[in-house]
C-alpha cells in the first residue's frame, strides 16, 4: 500500500517538476543569449525576444524559416547566374536536356515579414530562350528562399521556387521553374551564383 502511494505521488508531481526543469532550461538560455547577442523579435511562444532578431525557431532551422533579417533595401537588385541546370518535359521523362538561365530579382517593398520582388531576365530550355517579360514574387525575411510567378515571352507562364545557401544575398543558389510555353511543360532547375 505504501509503494502504491509512493508511485500516485511520484505521478503527481511529475507535471509540476517538468515545468520547473523547463523554466530553468528556458531562464538559462535566455540569460545566455542575453549575454551574446542583441536581442529583437519574438521569442518562443512569441513571448519575450529572440536571438538574432528573428525569434527562437523551436525544432531548428527548416525550409522558409527565418534567422533573423536580411540587410535589404527597396531597389536593390540581386542577379542569379545559373552555373549548370537541366530540363525535363512534363510527361515525357525521356525529353530532356540542358538549360541555363539570368534571373534578376528587383526589391519593390519591404513588408513585415519578408520583401516583394519584380522577376526579368531570361532561360534557356534546350535551344530555345524565353525571356521573362513580367514577374512578381516574395522574398522571405533572411532573404533565404523566394517564390514567384509571371509570364515569358511568346506567350509563356512559369512558377518560381528559389532557395539559397545561405541568402540570396550573395550566396549560392536554386531556382526551379514550372514553365508553360503553348501546350508543352518544362520542369527547370538551375543552380548557380547570387
Amino acid at each position: 500500500m505504501a509503494a502504491t502511494i509512493g508511485i500516485i505521488a511520484v505521478l503527481l508531481a511529475y507535471p509540476a517538476l517538468s515545468t520547473v526543469y523547463a523554466q530553468t532550461a528556458t531562464s538559462s538560455s535566455s540569460s545566455s543569449a542575453t549575454s551574446s547577442s542583441t536581442l529583437t523579435g519574438p521569442g518562443p511562444c512569441g513571448n519575450g525576444p529572440g536571438p538574432m532578431g528573428g525569434g527562437w525557431n523551436i525544432g531548428g532551422q527548416g525550409f522558409g524559416q527565418s534567422f533573423g533579417r536580411a540587410d535589404v533595401s527597396v531597389g536593390q537588385t540581386i542577379t542569379f547566374t545559373s552555373t549548370s541546370g537541366q530540363y525535363i518535359v512534363v510527361g515525357h521523362r525521356t525529353e530532356n536536356g540542358t538549360a541555363s538561365g539570368s534571373v534578376v530579382f528587383t526589391v519593390t517593398g519591404n513588408l513585415t515579414q519578408g520583401f516583394t520582388l519584380s522577376i526579368a531576365g531570361k532561360v534557356v530550355v534546350g535551344s530555345t530562350t524565353y525571356t521573362i517579360s513580367s514577374g512578381s514574387g516574395q522574398m522571405n525575411p533572411s532573404a533565404s528562399t523566394i517564390s514567384g510567378q509571371g509570364a515569358t515571352s511568346s506567350s509563356g507562364a512559369f512558377i518560381l521556387q528559389g532557395t539559397s545557401r545561405g541568402s540570396f544575398v550573395g550566396s549560392t543558389a536554386t531556382v526551379s521553374l514550372d514553365l508553360q510555353s503553348g501546350s508543352t511543360e518544362y520542369f527547370v532547375v538551375l543552380s548557380g551564383t547570387v
